[in-house]
């Protein structure tokens, strides 16, 4: 093909022309004037001088501007680069330069400067500040935002553009500002901006600001002057806000948490999260309560390699409203500051020791009532406090501790018992060891041991007298319990020492299918007593434990790909009766009766006292399998012991049985995963009366975490028999409703109801819940209503149920098997 004259003229002007006007380097130095070169003959198309200033116009195809490296602006610079070489490469229909530095390009202009993109219509470099200015259908892209505007501006200092539309890559927000630049950090900058992370089609919420500062590498915006709407409705001004443009931690002030409660009025926090370093953050909330005042909570929280540990605090100096309790209780000078305070901590130590660390306390016995959520908190008797280090390894395992309690339950009785108002243990130390000798790796000896310093809670009070007891009016209170001591008078507070030792020799023979395990062991007890209100205040026992321990399974294929065990288990005890009424109960009870409890020689948890035996305990239990995933999906037990001798040995607050020959029958069936379906069934009975002591009865369907259903059965003979009946379902695709129901059969009364839904629009949810609980020890009931507001992309709003702790959070905690996650399934 023969170009046209025209063409072939344009061309030879072009190549004339193009050492004169090829981009210099920003950095290198003025070229020296070369030598006149020969005039050709065909010179005088380049008689346009670059000299005189004259410009030159230069017309072809988008593909030819590109022909050189760099284009037209290879002389521009990039964010954090001197000066970009041959990264930079421009398009264009067609371009103009001229001797003062300008270069303009019109028409599907494009320039690329490494990973960032400019498309306009129009694009002005002034070589002399190293920046360019575009204009007309304005589209700036980059890794972390796309921008299209009107008019803008692209320098060594950043980016400019003006009535523009934004959407970030890397997050889901987008939005339009009058005006956006961006730093060379990539600090996006917006005024009079409009923002959501909703999808572009129909944005329900957004955020108008004065001005919005997006730090794409912080993962953080900051509005100032902001306005928050959900579907066009303003609910809330705040003249400053931050909220996360991804999963990282950030400081800065949370969302506000609102709740109302018939107890402690309506609720508001604003919380500030202090993202302290990488392993440590603290989150502040103060809150005020209408009815109370302002309360000031802090949670610290710190994670090393060898160190881990949380401390929650909260103070609400003079509480109104419980002031006005005591007050009405008749305290002249009440206190009603509350506080509470829990720390805890675990270090590892070399050597496989570590120290574990675990306080709890509250300023009085009510603060659960007043500021828990739901009957579960409020029914807390005490708190424990302890600090233990702890060393393990291949035989022993040592620990020393120190443990204390604060009761809050003032009706139980001080009588020492664990299921009431237990003990100081300072300190308690314990040293357990298992073994084998290398030659005989079917012997197996062993050696328990502890030291115990047990401490009424009430010190050093009992100081009375028979004579000041006589006439009925003893005090201060120890005096008027019971003793741990049977036969001692009610003012014993019966504290001291504890030291016990338990050698045992026994033999391990197991393989596939089947195990015997005979056991002897001898256990010595001895008590150092302090105001123990008896002729002996050293009383020991000593005994001999024997236990047999034997059992077989059989497995059997079923179906296809499942299996199926029988395991028939017989254990025998004999423990000689010694007469223990004259040792004290420091930490000893009965358990309630299941399947591992009916296999342990002692009937008792604890060892102030060791039950006497000689009896057969028999039991056997199927297991279904699948094969392929090693999944259990049906476990049934049922066990029995069998009395050759009539157990004797009794704790103070337990009268002799009638004679029986054997031991409540247990019952248990666990039903997992069966097409959704979840069965749990425990049961212990009493043949000798024909009745059922205890019960405990659980059916679930759970399909996923957002559609599951409880129903509930608990029974202790003359304790508690209660119904609950719980559950989280789908409506539709934006609905859920969620219920639960706790009603006591023994006081015909509704112990704790609540029902709620959630509403999920495209990028926002709400949830709301309602709910009555007992709230104190007397019955009295709480109610109240909670909000929670969800901004996909931006944060919560609202609060949980009492402090605030998210109505998410609740219903996780009262709906078994139900999650507000997203993404568990």
């Amino acid at each position: 093909m023969i170009a046209s004259p025209h063409l072939r003229a344009l061309l030879a002007a072009a190549l004339c022309c193009a050492p004169v006007i090829a981009p210099q380097a920003a950095d290198a130095p003025p070229a020296a004037p070369a030598a006149p070169a020969a005039p050709a003959a065909d010179s005088a198309a380049c008689a346009p001088s670059w000299v005189d200033g004259a410009p030159l116009l230069l017309a072809a195809a988008a593909t030819s501007a590109a022909a050189t490296p760099g284009g037209a602006l290879g002389g521009l610079k990039s964010f954090g680069n001197s000066v970009l070489g041959a990264d930079i490469t421009s398009t264009s229909d067609q371009f103009t330069t001229t001797a003062d530095g300008m270069t303009e390009l019109t028409g599907n202009v494009d320039v690329h400067l490494g990973v960032r993109e400019i498309q306009a219509d129009k694009v002005i470099y002034d070589r002399n500040n190293n920046s360019i200015n575009v204009s007309g259908q304005v589209r700036f892209h980059d890794p972390t935002v796309l921008i299209q505007g009107d008019t803008g501006r692209y320098g060594d200092d950043g980016a400019l553009f003006n009535h523009a539309q934004f959407q970030l890559q890397q997050q889901s927000g987008h939005g339009s500002a009058d005006e956006i630049s961006m730093s060379p950090s990539n600090v996006i900058t917006l005024r009079n901006v409009i923002y959501t992370s909703c999808p572009q089609q129909r944005a329900a919420w957004q955020i108008r600001a004065r001005q919005l500062r997006l730090d794409t590498a912080a993962g953080e915006g900051i509005g100032r002057g902001a306005v928050i709407d959900i579907e066009g409705v303003p609910i809330a001004y705040l003249p400053w806000i931050s909220f996360p443009l991804n999963d990282a931690r950030k400081s800065g002030f949370l969302f506000p948490e609102f709740s109302t409660s018939s107890r402690s009025g309506a609720m508001l926090a604003t919380p500030w999260y202090w993202n302290i370093a990488a392993n440590q953050d603290a989150t502040f909330i103060p809150t005020y309560y209408s009815n109370r005042g302002l309360d000031m909570s802090a949670q610290y929280r710190f994670l090393s390699a060898d160190n881990r540990g949380t401390l929650d605090a909260s103070y609400l100096p003079s509480d109104r409203a419980y002031g006005l309790e005591l007050k009405d209780e008749g305290h002249f000078d009440p206190n009603s500051d509350r506080s509470y305070i829990r720390f805890l901590d675990r270090l590892q130590l070399p050597e496989n020791t570590r120290v574990d660390t675990s306080i709890e306390s509250v300023s009085d016995t009510e603060y659960f009532e007043d500021f828990s959520q739901g009957s579960q908190s409020t029914s807390t008797p005490f708190l424990a406090r302890s600090i233990a280090i702890s060393h393990r390894d291949d035989i022993w395992n040592l620990k020393a501790q120190v443990l204390g309690f604060q009761t809050l339950d003032n009706t139980l009785p001080d009588n020492g018992l664990v299921d009431e108002r237990p003990y100081y243990q300072l300190p308690r130390l314990s040293a357990s060891g298992l073994w084998s000798p290398q030659r005989w790796p079917t012997l197996v000896t062993g050696f328990d041991t502890e030291l115990v310093n047990f401490t009424r809670s009430v010190g050093s009070a009992c100081v009375c007298t028979t004579a000041a007891c006589a006439g009925g009016g003893c005090g201060p209170p120890p005096c008027t319990v019971a003793s741990t001591l049977p036969d001692a008078p009610p003012w014993t507070c019966a504290s001291g020492w504890r030291f016990d030792a338990k050698p045992q020799l026994g033999l391990d023979i197991s393989g596939p299918g089947y195990f015997f395990r005979p056991n002897v062991a001898w256990d010595l007890t001895q008590y150092a007593l302090r105001d123990a209100g008896a002729p002996d205040s050293s009383p020991q026992r000593s005994l001999p434990i024997v236990d047999i321990d034997s059992g077989l399974q059989f497995e059997r294929l079923i179906g296809s790909g499942g299996s199926m065990t029988l395991e028939p288990r017989v254990m025998y005890v004999y423990i000689p009766y010694r007469d223990q009424n004259s040792l004290p109960v420091f930490d000893t009870s009965t358990p309630d009766l299941n399947a591992i409890e009916l296999f342990r020689p002692n009937r008792y948890v604890g060892i102030d006292r060791i039950g006497d035996a000689n009896e057969l305990t028999m039991g056997v239990t199927t297991r279904l399998f699948e094969n392929s995933t090693g999944v259990r999906y049906l476990s049934a037990t049922l066990g029995q012991s069998l009395y050759l001798t009539q157990p004797r040995v009794t704790l103070p607050d337990q009268s002799v049985t009638p004679p029986r020959t054997t031991s409540s029958l247990i019952a248990e069936i666990n039903l997992t995963a069966y097409r959704h379906w979840n069965l749990q069934v425990d049961v212990g009975s009493n043949p000798a009366v024909s009745s059922v002591q205890q019960a405990e009865v659980l059916v679930q369907y759970l399909a996923n975490s957002k559609q599951v259903i409880n129903v509930g059965y608990l029974f202790r003979d003359g304790v508690v028999q209660q119904v609950d009946v719980s559950g989280a379902w789908p409506i539709n695709n934006r609905w859920d409703v969620y219920a639960r129901a706790v009603y006591s059969l023994l006081d015909r009364a509704p112990i704790e109801n609540f029902a709620g839904f959630q509403f999920r629009g495209s990028c926002w949810s709400i949830r709301a819940v309602a709910q009555s609980s007992v709230s104190t020890r007397t019955g009295e009931r709480d109610t109240g209503v909670s909000l929670q507001l969800e901004l996909t992309g931006l944060s919560n709003v609202g609060s949980g149920i009492g402090t605030g702790s998210g109505v998410s959070t609740f219903l996780e905690q009262s709906i078994r098997g139900y999650s507000a996650s997203p993404t568990k399934p």
